[in-house]
């Protein structure tokens, strides 16, 4: 399900777009406002009790509003077979007209109102259909009777539902006409647009919208009842601003993920800012099943289920800006627990350049990214930024004559020119069996988002062998543990000695802000934790630094991430103790007696150019004793 989430204010007025199609002129608009004031009535009725507008013409400015298309109901035509798709009661509540539907799975509705309420709908229509949406607007009065025409009168509390009237066949092509004229209208992924601004700083928190008494329906609807439960993900207004508001303002701060958090007494919202989790907000528990409910509705996950985790996947639109979400849920005791992470499918991709490599580690895996043939290897925890410097290497190399095909779980970025391809466990189709698939589509490089079993790293560095360029990832501490971890698969130690030409490590350190950063003196602690010599002319040189809290980077003295590698490049000597099963530290001695530049030195490296600091440094780098004293 795709979401379209506050711009800011920046939608269209209704007034505005009247005094632009000159329906409407400034004094009369003038007018109008105080009416409204008076009245409390919306400002399109206003303007059609007045006389000063049509009926019709609000109804194409509120189109307009949207960006859908208008339509005039003496101008449709309905085919009686989409009819049953949607049933009387909700056509008469909800006032959504199915008037077609097209070979390519798009079915065609008229609605008086494109809101988050009627989106909400289209959407579960969509998803027990299988068909994507194409929304047209049309006035209330007409669309009403021609409702009661196709379905009937509205059908009375508790009264049995009767299947829509049988008419004669019509043509399944609809005309739809525009304010331009007739047009095709075309299909569309069901978007929830609200009109609530997105929020920042301390003084505005999404929770206010739950400020006063709970909503009608709040209190006791959690434990079984599930229709109470849906309406509350659908038909509260407040839930939906809440949970909008917490995704939008998750994308402004460039949050990796966001969590959902059951507690005794509430549910807190927190943040992953640059690495490290932040509170947000924090609402009354009463609250926490209808924001699960919401969520899982937009995640298509099941909301009756809430004994077993659900993974799920939803998109938003922000600032015209699609973001994929990945959505997992986890019954904890207080409730279910709610982890999104956002994928920014259409973010900035860095160079290899941009990504913090020291001169002698960046030129070292540039000429290892332009190999004809071998295995490159990323290794680190989750979050450590694996993915983007793979794909910031695939860019490195992407050239018209060149073949990249990728392999992911699931697709995190969108690589222009790259046939990028997902697994689908649940349907069978593993790295492994994607992979052999791949091989016969004449690749030149191939990327694979996880070697996570033997299967799948034999196929792998086979296809190294056998002169295709393969990169992939590989969860360990550090380079020289990546031979024994793929040692420890089985794999056999002549194809990975013969296979991989070098085995990255890294980490991603959080950046001292640049607003508030001053000088720092560093203990003797810190010097001896990173191998600081006292005499070198590097320590006399440094520039250490540390934040110390301002509004750009919300008190914490740190704004953004750079990171800390460790470049093992294979040479004969690392593939004689690779053949040899030599246990890694011995192998990690031999690499940095030749050049390698171990994480802590290149960490080393960073606190004294005040990038930094020591503290942000020992959390995250991973530092081996053996081979660097």
């Amino acid at each position: 399900m795709t979401v379209v989430l506050p711009a800011g204010g920046k939608r269209k007025e209704l007034g505005h777009l009247l005094l632009q199609q000159r329906l409407l002129t400034e004094e009369q608009l003038a007018t109008a406002l105080v009416c409204q004031q008076q009245s409390g009535q919306a400002l399109g009725q206003v303007l059609v009790e007045m006389a000063m507008v049509g009926e019709e013409d609000i109804t194409r400015a509120r189109a307009a509003q949207v960006d859908a298309a208008y339509v005039a109901m003496a101008d449709v035509t309905v085919d009686p077979n989409a009819l049953p798709l949607i049933s009387a009661a909700v056509a008469h509540k909800y006032l959504i007209l199915p008037v077609g539907k097209t070979p390519d799975g798009t079915l065609r509705i008229i609605v008086s109102a494109w809101n988050a309420r009627v989106m909400d709908i289209a959407h579960k229509i969509a998803s027990a259909h299988r068909l994507r949406i194409a929304p047209a607007i049309a006035s209330e009065g007409p669309l009403r009777a021609a409702i009661e025409q196709w379905y009937g009168p509205p059908p009375r509390a508790g009264a049995h539902v009767e299947a829509p009237r049988a008419v004669a066949a019509h043509s399944s092509q609809i005309p739809l006409r525009t304010a331009s004229g007739p047009s095709a209208v075309p299909a569309i992924i069901v978007n929830t647009p609200v009109s609530t601004p997105t929020y920042s700083g301390p003084d505005r928190r999404a929770s206010d919208v739950f400020a006063g008494a709970l909503p009608t329906g709040f209190v006791g609807s959690a434990d079984g009842n599930l229709d109470a439960l849906e309406s509350m993900g659908v038909d509260q207004p407040v839930v939906i601003q809440f949970v909008n508001r917490i995704l939008s303002d998750a994308i402004a701060r460039g949050a990796s993920d966001i969590h959902f958090e059951p507690r005794r007494e509430s549910l807190e919202i927190r943040f992953r800012l640059d690495g490290t989790l932040r509170q947000i907000d924090s609402i009354r528990r009463e609250f926490q099943p209808a924001c699960s409910s919401r969520i899982k509705i937009m995640a298509e996950m099941n909301i009756a289920e809430r004994r077993l985790p659900q993974d799920g996947r939803l998109s938003v639109t922000s600032e015209g800006r699609t973001v994929d979400m990945r959505v997992s849920s986890l019954p904890t005791q207080y409730g279910e627990s709610l982890v999104l992470r956002i994928l920014d499918k259409n973010g900035v991709r860095p160079n290899l350049s941009q990504l913090g490599f020291s001169p002698p580690n960046l030129r070292a895996l540039q000429s290892l990214v332009r190999k004809p043939h071998g295995i490159v290897l990323a290794t680190g925890p989750t979050g450590s930024g694996k993915t983007t410097t793979l794909y910031s290497a695939i860019q490195e190399i992407h050239t018209p004559d060149v073949n990249i095909i990728t392999v992911e779980d699931p697709i995190e970025y969108e690589l222009e020119g790259i046939r990028q391809s997902n697994v689908n466990e649940k349907a069978g189709l593993t790295f492994a069996r994607q992979l052999r698939a791949i091989l016969r589509q004449d690749p030149d490089v191939i990327y694979i988002g996880e070697i996570r079993d033997s299967e799948t790293a034999e196929i792998a560095f086979r296809a190294a062998l056998t002169g295709h360029l393969v990169f992939s990832s590989l969860h360990c501490n550090d380079a020289a543990g990546a031979v024994t971890r793929l040692l420890n698969m089985g794999m056999d130690p002549f194809l990975v000695a013969s296979s991989v030409v070098g085995i990255l490590a890294q980490r991603l350190v959080r950046k001292v802000c640049k607003h508030c950063a001053r000088p720092s003196l560093p203990t003797e602690m810190e010097l001896v934790a990173f191998g600081i010599d006292t005499d070198s002319p590097a320590y006399h040189s440094a520039h250490f630094q540390t934040g110390h809290g301002c509004d750009a980077c919300g008190g914490t003295g740190y704004k953004g991430r750079y990171s800390v590698q460790e470049l093992l490049v294979m040479d004969d000597t690392i593939r004689g103790l690779t053949l040899n099963r030599t246990p890694s530290h011995k192998i990690r001695q031999s690499a940095m007696e030749r050049g390698m530049i171990s994480m802590r030195q290149d960490a080393a490296g960073k606190i004294m150019s005040g990038i930094t600091t020591f503290e942000e440094a020992q959390k995250r780098v991973y530092v081996e004793e053996h081979g660097e004293d």
